[in-house]
């Protein structure tokens, strides 16, 4: 169970598990390391994956840094740091997305490609800046208890998997939660998306149609190649609802451009 040790810094928990090509997962606000067990368990098998709980997330410690998605994604390298690995495919979930976007534009050099679940590079529809709203006010009110029920009803069927994800979440603290979601609603990459280099792979659930929208801008604005797949019968939750699937397209992807 190793965690960063850099001085006077949060203590960032991750896990490592497998050989081969470094694949890096980073997850949305408050669900931690957990939200990808089924991706760590299918493809660990083939590559080196690494899962990390974010930074006031889960196992992680946290410090009086204010909260930005320039810090975050400078704790994502020192996670690459810490597990030795030069350069790495990194995906991220929802808004963790946003998280892996900075980490490729500041940090090309230690980025194979990026693999984006649901990603966005602004949020500029109406149903998603409604979502973040919804959780700020819900995090404000110290509602922690509703936000695990409804994060963990909505990614899990398995009723001892949707415990484990309703206790997981509660570890973090409201007020933090409130700081990730504010940041994320603020977050903007758009003008930047020329920056990123490396391949880049979109993965949207079909039924996920309100952040469909959002593929033109990373296919009009991005310089490396950019693919995008989308899942059949599932919305936003593609790595709990769909993980054999959203396998299949990341060992292609990263065979195709290791």
């Amino acid at each position: 169970m190793p965690w960063t040790k850099d001085r006077h810094q949060a203590a960032i928990y991750f896990e490592k598990e497998g050989r081969g090509v470094p694949l890096l997962f980073v997850h949305p606000p408050a669900m931690g390391h957990v939200t990808f067990r089924r991706q760590k368990n299918g493809l660990s098998k083939k590559f080196k994956v690494l899962t990390l709980d974010l930074r006031g997330n889960g196992r992680s410690g946290n410090d009086d840094t204010s909260l930005s998605m320039e810090l975050l994604a400078e704790d994502v390298i020192r996670v690459l740091d810490a597990a030795r690995v030069k350069r790495a495919f990194i995906c991220g979930y929802s808004n963790g997305g946003s998280i892996v976007q900075e980490v490729a534009i500041r940090y090309p050099d230690r980025v194979c490609g990026i693999i984006l679940l649901g990603g966005f590079s602004e949020v500029n529809s109406f149903l998603l800046r409604n979502e973040f709203r919804a959780g700020i006010l819900a995090a404000k009110a110290k509602q922690m208890t509703l936000i695990s029920r409804v994060l963990a009803v909505a990614h899990e069927r398995d009723s001892e998997k949707k415990r484990q994800l309703r206790h997981y979440i509660r570890k973090m603290s409201p007020s933090v939660l409130e700081e990730y979601y504010r940041i994320g609603l603020a977050y903007k990459s758009t003008e930047r998306l020329e920056c990123i280099y490396c391949p880049v792979l979109l993965l949207y659930g079909r039924r996920d149609d309100y952040v469909h929208h959002y593929r033109h801008l990373f296919h009009n604005n991005v310089t490396g190649p950019v693919e995008q797949v989308l899942v059949d019968d599932v919305g936003h939750q593609l790595p709990t609802k769909k993980a054999s699937a959203v396998q299949q397209v990341i060992t292609r992807f990263i065979l195709q451009y290791r």
